[in-house]
């Protein structure tokens, strides 16, 4: 019954691609990637424009523009992995916290018209963060980088997401 319902998700999943969403061709097997998990629904894998070393993005299988596009269980499965995959990223890269964004609709700042979640490490030194009185602003600048980078990037996160375990309060033991 299992592998059915697996078969009818794939299949399902299959139907609403699009061939001219770079994603859905990522997803596909068809445009180069370095990947960094995968399942049946969900996707993590390093940006290829990164605006920081380790930019990971986190996609919903299926094709859906927007967020809001999405079932409650499409958004639940992509969203369960984000906490194992943040705390995987911030320990392979050393990282002080990690920003979880999703620019939603071209007002929103969405270049990529299929849901995803960027993960971005961020290094105390190194605060995206800009602030002017009540005036808040993150400031991120894209880089290219080379498969061979972000192939290595990639491998360490994945290592990490293999070992990931909820980190102890401050101040608890674990």
């Amino acid at each position: 019954m299992a592998q059915a319902r697996k078969t009818r998700l794939e299949r399902t999943a299959d139907q609403r691609a699009r061939p001219d969403c770079v994603f859905c061709r990522i997803v596909a097997g068809e445009a180069p990637v370095s990947k960094v998990f995968e399942d049946a629904r969900t996707l993590a894998f390093m940006d290829v424009n990164p605006v920081r070393r380790g930019h990971v993005l986190v996609i919903p299988k299926a094709h859906k523009a927007q967020v809001w596009e999405l079932r409650d269980p499409e958004f639940a499965a992509v969203y369960r992995r984000l906490p194992s995959l943040v705390r995987a990223l911030a320990q392979a890269m050393k990282a002080d916290a990690v920003d979880v964004l999703n620019l939603n609709g071209a007002a929103g700042g969405q270049t990529v018209f299929h849901v995803h979640f960027h993960l971005i490490p961020i290094h105390r030194d190194c605060s995206p963060l800009r602030r002017n009185g009540r005036r808040v602003a993150f400031e991120f600048t894209q880089e290219a980088a080379t498969r061979a980078q972000l192939d290595r990037i990639a491998r360490r996160i994945r290592e990490d997401v293999a070992g990931s375990s909820p980190r102890p309060a401050k101040g608890r033991r674990a």
